[in-house]
């Protein structure tokens, strides 16, 4: 299924390696400190493989324009509460003082360039991967390591140039584990088989979920968020103007596939009964009929279909969630994601269930509630698992295959 060279294969000892994760992280801007930091943690963990390297890390931290789009400083400082070994900070990326940094590094010893996106061309994507490699970043630090490890899963769908742009790669500890999962969710899982499917990006969820009935990889899509209403105004329900607005853009493209996909597939399609708007800080529950005379946004799903959706999953052996079914952060659309969560941790449980959570704000949201020890994994990429899922060659599995040490 995947074909790479895994950090394993290979003699790093001695060696002078570059690692690229993803320690994107929740920022408090405000404050100058990062709030959770389960990435930086995992690269704690996964640097202990590499102790006897001299290791260099580049990342990135949010797009530039957002708010929490900062140097990778505050990062260091907090890698050194998971790992033994030395930590150093560079703000550079490949300018002088990086290159000097990089040529000192000694074996042991770990240093953090600054936010690779940073520089401009890092947001630019690549399709040919040779012209990736003749960028000057690429250009100016391939030379200086012996191996380059990719670890970035949760950005493997971008070919941007510190993800494919190096000479060779070799698969890190965290692409390894994810493509353990995505190979027993892509061969043969067990079934019967359920998707959860909520949050935004719904036109990509939809065709994921497609892509998957079309290939008959699924039982149930238990669809919530912005995927339920995209489906429910294709059908002609009015679910009220603030919703419609989210997702017009993609109804207007895609409108006479979604009611042909719902169609063909409405056995195994389940859309809400019931949905929940805030009324003065409570959940009031109001029937889809309802949602056009009510004429708010819906944040959660209702009594009826959290029901519904806990007894299909807890009969399931194998479930996978793509995005949360509420906007959990808030505290009056939180029960949704909390009780949906809970019945992938039953489904585990009692049926010895494949459970598998795509990263993003589905795993935050099953750490915030307790029960990211109770599903079997959570993938650190919710983007790239949603592509992988639905057949797309993505830019680090291609890259991996076609750049082998």
């Amino acid at each position: 299924m995947f074909e790479y060279v895994s950090y394993k294969d290979l003699d790093l000892k001695g060696k002078k390696i570059l690692i690229r994760p993803d320690i994107n992280s929740n920022i408090d801007v405000e404050n100058n400190k990062i709030r959770e930091s389960p990435r930086i943690q995992a690269l704690g963990e996964a640097l202990k493989e590499f102790k006897e390297s001299a290791v260099v890390v580049m990342a990135h931290q949010s797009r530039p324009g957002k708010e929490d789009f900062t140097s990778l400083k505050l990062h260091a400082v907090e890698l050194k509460k998971y790992t033994d070994l030395p930590v150093h900070y560079v703000e550079d990326i490949f300018g002088e003082k990086a290159v000097q940094a990089i040529k000192e590094l000694k074996v042991g010893e770990v240093l953090v360039l600054d936010n690779v996106r940073k520089w401009d061309t890092e947001t630019t994507q690549f399709d040919d991967f040779s012209e990736a490699e003749k960028t000057e970043m690429i250009q100016t630090l391939a030379p200086l390591f012996d191996y380059f490890i990719a670890d970035a899963f949760g950005a493997a769908h971008r070919a941007q140039p510190s993800i494919i742009g190096w000479p060779s790669l070799a698969a890190g500890p965290t692409v390894v584990t994810e493509f353990e999962y995505m190979t027993k969710l892509l061969e043969e899982p067990e079934k019967p088989i359920a998707m959860l499917i909520g949050g935004a990006k719904a036109i990509d969820k939809f065709q994921a979920m497609s892509y998957n009935l079309e290939n008959d990889r699924l039982d149930y899509a238990l669809c919530a968020g912005l995927t339920a209403i995209l489906i429910l105004e294709a059908l002609g329900v009015n679910t009220g103007e603030p919703n419609k607005k989210a997702i017009e853009k993609d109804l207007e493209k895609a409108k006479e596939d979604i009611k042909k996909t719902y169609e063909k597939f409405k056995d195994k399609i389940k859309l809400p009964q019931d949905l929940i708007i805030d009324i003065d800080g409570k959940r009031k529950n109001i029937e889809i009929d309802e949602l056009g005379e009510y004429n708010e946004v819906t944040g959660d799903i209702g009594k009826k279909t959290t029901k519904e959706f806990e007894k299909i999953m807890t009969q399931c052996k194998t479930v996978v969630a793509n995005g949360p079914p509420g906007i959990f952060e808030k505290e009056v659309f939180r029960k949704g994601t909390k009780d949906m969560v809970g019945a992938m941790a039953k489904a585990t449980k009692k049926n010895d269930a494949l459970t598998v959570i795509g990263g993003g704000e589905m795993g935050t949201a099953a750490e915030m509630f307790g029960y990211s020890d109770d599903v079997s994994f959570i993938s650190t990429g919710g983007g790239a698992m949603l592509e992988i899922l639905s057949g797309k060659d993505v830019p680090l599995v291609k890259a991996l295959r076609e750049k082998k040490p």
